[in-house]
């Protein structure tokens, strides 16, 4: 059993975070102990790996903590509603993947006139606003 600042520690979460989520009820395998702390096993880290998880796609508390009720569901019915929300977190990953492409695509572009100018190929003509957003 790990204390919460050992939990912080190896799921790479502040111990405000995972309070938070405490707070919640979004780690329900979270017990105290004696002096009605939290404890950790196992089991709760997993939770909040899979949350920490689920947060750095982007997806909303509300949708998680549905995965969460989702996940302690027997049934095909509960399966099914899990594999929805995977399927739109799925999209929405991708979409991300592709604008962060074409951010960096664009990164691209601005490092290699700015190449050009330095090695004197290019004028640097531009006003600094233009020349901001180049």
């Amino acid at each position: 059993m790990l204390k919460i600042s050992e939990a912080s520690k190896k799921v790479d979460l502040p111990v405000a975070t995972i309070r938070y989520y405490a707070e919640l009820n979004m780690i329900p395998s979270l017990k105290r102990n004696l002096e009605n702390q939290r404890v950790f096993d196992d089991e709760s880290i997993a939770w909040l790996e899979g949350i920490k998880f689920f947060r750095e796609l982007g997806m909303p508390i509300s949708e998680i903590q549905e995965y969460i009720q989702l996940s302690q569901k027997d049934g095909k019915a509960a399966l099914v509603k899990r594999h929805q929300l995977l399927i739109k977190q799925e999209q929405k990953a991708q979409d991300n993947v592709t604008k962060a492409q074409t951010n960096l695509d664009e990164l691209k572009r601005r490092i290699t006139l700015e190449d050009e100018i330095i090695k004197g190929h290019k004028r640097d003509s531009l006003s600094p606003a233009r020349r901001f957003n180049q």
